[in-house]
């Protein structure tokens, strides 16, 4: 006998709903460009690809497995405006196969960022910060106090292992144990100020420039990379599709990889 149940047919929208429970589009920086970027929010899709970055390669991924909905925690449009799309420039080149093979793009960001159980929750769960709280007024990052103290040393190899990151850089390390942490995901040098008014002894963050190493003894910030940090947004952002629609077909990126290269 069959069965009378209609099955819905999942819309790019429904799953954007679901991440924006989680994520409210509300909390987004005012920079920030969360939301579509691309497509129609009302298409029926089949299969999500999720990835960190919506790159050209990650586009065309996204076509070799039949996925119709690319979800990302960067925005493929942010920072500056698209004033011409040209063969040649990346960029252009993804949006213009995405647009071509009829691919609805969605991106969660800052809201991804400073979620309750978001980014930087994560990132302090993976430290062992206890009951973290938020470090600034704008939302983003969080501070709060390991189990025990540790030693710098001890908590450099640990930041490396937990992010699995090839390297890292730090300011002078502490000659005292840590206790205290802040963490801030992305680029997270504008928090240095906000971590020490906090009483934080150290700040892992991504992004970190040459200038913004020089600080007190009493405090030191460590660049995990702003790829390394990230990176669990792939796993969340599945996570959330697959609480929400168990039976709906996701995909995590294979080819989203640090654009940076050591030696």
């Amino acid at each position: 006998m069959k069965s009378n149940r209609v099955i819905k047919k999942i819309k790019a929208k429904d799953l954007a709903d679901a991440i924006e429970t989680f994520a409210p589009l509300s909390t987004q920086a005012e920079w920030d460009n969360s939301g579509f970027t691309i497509g129609n929010p009302d298409k029926v899709v089949n299969k999500a690809l999720i990835a960190l970055n919506c790159t050209l390669d990650v586009v065309k991924e996204a076509i070799e497995n039949k996925c119709d909905i690319i979800i990302t925690h960067h925005p493929m449009i942010v920072h500056s405006p698209v004033l011409n799309l040209l063969e040649g420039d990346l960029r252009a080149e993804a949006i213009m196969l995405a647009i071509k093979n009829d691919i609805v793009i969605y991106s969660s960001h800052t809201p991804l960022d400073k979620a309750r159980g978001g980014l930087n929750s994560i990132m302090a769960k993976k430290l062992g910060v206890k009951n973290p709280k938020v470090l600034n007024k704008d939302g983003f990052g969080l501070v709060g106090n390991l189990s025990r103290e540790i030693s710098p040393e001890l908590f450099l190899a640990n930041v490396k292992k937990v992010f699995n990151a090839p390297n890292i850089r730090s300011s002078k390390p502490l000659k005292r144990k840590i206790k205290r942490v802040a963490v801030s995901s992305g680029s997270g040098q504008g928090s240095i100020k906000d971590a020490l008014s906090q009483g934080a002894q150290v700040l892992v963050t991504g992004d970190v420039t040459h200038h913004n190493f020089y600080l007190p003894d009493t405090f030191m910030v460590i660049d995990v990379g702003h790829h390394y940090g990230e990176f669990p947004a792939i796993e969340l952002l599945d996570g959330l599709i697959k609480k929400n629609f168990p039976k709906f077909a996701t995909l995590k990126s294979r080819v989203d990889k640090s654009p940076i290269y050591y030696f």
